[in-house]
């Protein structure tokens, strides 16, 4: 019996729930606990094998993939809450002792220009690292779905992926362990948490890809020739009785030919969703593990200049913990390390040209505090600081920490957010002049330049991405001016913020100057009073993300802007508080006190409804929730003035088609034609019918999925 087989899970499955099993040789005698025979049919005694001849000779039940009984074990452990935080135990060998260690450390860290040296001994300390287990379902075709059981480890400070290696040797010391004994710092978690869906999206939106490419895609092309080919000789044979027919049946085979090409149309947009691949990922495990650690600190030598560092011998795997460099957070395990004049950064940042207004000269990390501190955060990627109504007395250098939860650090006040919009813009405003136009320290001035109107500006240089640092400053001042606005109630100032045509000026359309503070859960009651704020943009043409945490007097509630970094306009307000894309996390993704308000309990909208958005408020919302339902109804709200379709089409089954086209996007589970019309109770032919004509008007894309 394979260790991984599908009898051997069910077996375990049957043992956690009270039940007794022996072998008897090729097939396996089961005891079954009352429990599970009421709920699986089942007798007391139950026979299984998983070799077929022994299944048709001995007749016992062919225990395979695909069989009931497994199907309902693995939906009843899906179910099941698999979440918590546990200490890892210390491996009983002996460690390596600070020389060992240091020379593991020189040969996982190269330096360029540069040595490492010890500055103290190694101590002991606890890391965090997330365990993030989920069943990927890939469609290639509605005949062609497969399931994968996945699983992701990410380092909670440097929200990097742990390799291979090391993720295996610490799943050896994952079931044992202790629980520790007071509630762990869970500031950093979001955003590994965040960062551990994107990796899992990333590889298995890959491999989904290279399933439809097999067969699946031939099958498509197959059907799609078969088709064309059906529908061409169909508007041949109507053109050559048109070309025969008498006067009065012209406009008769006219209007039949314009309804085949039509009936053509649908057919093979049909046959494209039919074969259109997708994934999707459902969490079952969320572990917290908080990893026995050497710590130590080091110096990175250039001749006389020094620049300190902080890293982790994780015990249980054998090897060190990831290290962003803390000029601009790339992974040194892609960029190495160099030790230049100016500061310790890697090959991505040092090369940065010298009039461009990158980060500052990069500042050693202080050693962590905590148990289960790390090195800082991405500099150059991300931004985090405590933002009150004031600025802060000293601004923080780029790349120090105080610990994991560095990144929602209390600032020295703490005062209403509706305070906020000045004194944020007065801190921007000042920004990169103290010391004298924000020349990095130890380089040489730079020549004089023409003044700026006298300088051409090539037409490239005006469109150029924004780098990480305007990002991140960006991102700091549109949400501190965001949320105050919010706070002093002006919809008009809000409406200023948002794009058009997008789910922001779709929430401020329902809900007024509270719209904002209802997508993300806050009670009617509730203002917000401070917030965190961390920056951050992943590639050409994507949104940009501001998340943290917005508090009240009661709770803590996670939030993200998602805004343009042309424009700085905001687009979307959502209820998570760390980075997604056009494609929305499952709903067991929102947690915090705001999480149920997502589904029920939210005040009725301030807009009229018209007949489908009225139905995708009372249909949608306790499905996938406000925000897929907000995307809904910016896409109706976009096309719900076009004449012809009210008046030819029911509003359910507009609802129940958008609903469906937006949520297929979105990434949301049970998203098919026929669950949605099931809904709705509507017929999916329906639905189907309308997609065309509804898709030529939204011409939704990844890059406009609403």
């Amino acid at each position: 019996m394979s260790a991984d087989s599908g009898l051997t899970f069910w077996l375990d499955y049957v043992e956690s729930r009270g039940g007794l099993w022996e072998s008897a040789g090729d097939s396996t005698i089961v005891m079954i606990p009352p429990q599970l025979q009421r709920r699986l049919e089942l007798p007391e005694e139950f026979a299984v094998t998983e070799h077929p001849d022994v299944a048709r000779e001995d007749h016992v039940t062919l225990l395979g993939a695909g069989h009931p009984l497994l199907t309902a074990a693995a939906e009843d452990v899906l179910s099941a809450d698999d979440a918590g935080v546990l200490v890892l135990t210390t491996p009983a060998g002996r460690p390596p002792d600070d020389h060992r260690l240091l020379a593991k450390a020189r040969d996982q860290f190269p330096v360029e220009h540069g040595r490492i040296d010890a500055s103290g001994p190694a101590e002991r300390a606890l890391r965090q690292v997330l365990r993030v287990g989920a069943l990927v379902t890939y469609t290639a075709s509605a005949d062609e779905v497969f399931h994968e059981r996945a699983e992701c480890w990410v380092d909670v400070p440097t929200r990097r992926e742990l390799p291979g290696p090391a993720a295996a040797e610490m799943r050896r010391y994952a079931g044992g362990g202790h629980v520790p004994a007071g509630p762990p710092d869970l500031a950093a978690v979001p955003a590994a948490v965040a960062r551990a869906h994107r990796l899992l999206e990333e590889k298995f939106s890959e491999r989904c890809q290279a399933l439809a490419a097999g067969s699946a895609r031939v099958a498509a092309a197959e059907e799609l020739a078969r088709t064309t080919k059906y529908y061409a000789e169909a508007l041949a044979s109507l053109a050559r009785r048109q070309a025969t027919a008498a006067a009065d049946r012209q406009a008769l085979l006219a209007a039949r030919a314009d309804a085949v090409r039509a009936e053509e149309q649908r057919r093979l947009a049909e046959i494209e969703e039919k074969y259109a691949a997708r994934h999707d990922i459902r969490p079952f495990r969320l572990h917290l593990l908080l990893v026995p650690v050497l710590r130590l600190p080091v110096d990175v030598l250039r001749g006389a200049r020094r620049f300190p560092l902080v890293l982790d011998w994780m015990l249980p795997a054998g090897a060190f913990a990831p290290l962003n460099c803390p000029g601009c957070g790339a992974d040194t395990a892609r960029w190495p390390l160099a030790a230049a004049k100016t500061g310790l950064g890697c090959a991505s940042c040092l090369a940065a040209p010298a009039g461009e207004p990158d980060a500052p000269a990069a500042t050693a990390p202080a050693a962590p505090a905590s148990a289960g501190a790390a090195p800082p955060a991405p500099a150059g990627r991300a931004h985090a600081a405590r933002t009150t109504a004031g600025p802060p007395e000293t601004p923080p250098a780029a790349g120090v920490t105080g610990g994991p939860g560095s990144g929602r650090s209390e600032a020295s006040s703490r005062a209403p957010a509706g305070q906020a919009r000045g004194a944020g813009t007065t801190a921007g405003a000042g920004k990169g002049r103290a010391d004298g136009g924000g020349q990095r320290p130890g380089r040489p001035a730079a020549p004089p330049r023409r003044p700026a109107a006298a300088r051409p500006v090539p037409p490239a240089a005006k469109k150029k991405r924004p780098g990480a640092q305007a990002v991140s400053a960006a991102g700091d001042k549109l949400a501190m001016e965001f949320w105050s606005v919010t706070a002093q109630a002006n919809a008009r100032a809000l409406r200023r913020l948002c794009t058009p045509d997008t789910p922001a000026a779709a929430v401020i359309r329902l809900f007024g100057a509270d719209g904002p503070l209802v997508a993300v859960g806050l009670a009617a009651d509730e203002g917000p009073q401070s917030l965190t704020s961390v920056s951050e943009v992943f590639g050409d043409g994507e949104l940009a993300g501001t998340g943290g945490y917005l508090s009240t007097s009661r709770a803590d509630y996670t939030y993200l802007l998602r805004w343009h970094p042309q424009t700085r306009l905001v687009s979307e307000v959502l209820p998570f508080g760390a980075w997604v894309s056009d494609r929305l996390p499952a709903a067991v993704w929102m947690y915090g006190p705001g999480a149920q308000r997502m589904f029920r309990g939210l005040p009725e909208p301030d807009a009229e409804l018209d007949p489908v958005a009225a139905r995708l408020w009372r249909k949608g919302l306790p499905v996938h929730g406000l925000p897929v339902t907000v995307r809904c109804l910016t896409a109706w709200w976009r096309i719900g003035d076009g004449p012809g379709l009210l008046d030819r089409y029911r509003p359910s089954v507009l609802a129940a088609a958008v609903h469906r086209m937006v949520g297929h996007r979105a990434g949301q589970a049970g998203t098919t034609h026929d669950a949605i019309a099931d809904w709705y109770k509507v017929a999916s032919a329906d639905t189907r019918a309308v997609t065309p004509l509804l898709q030529s008007r939204l011409r939704l894309t990844q890059a406009q999925p609403w």
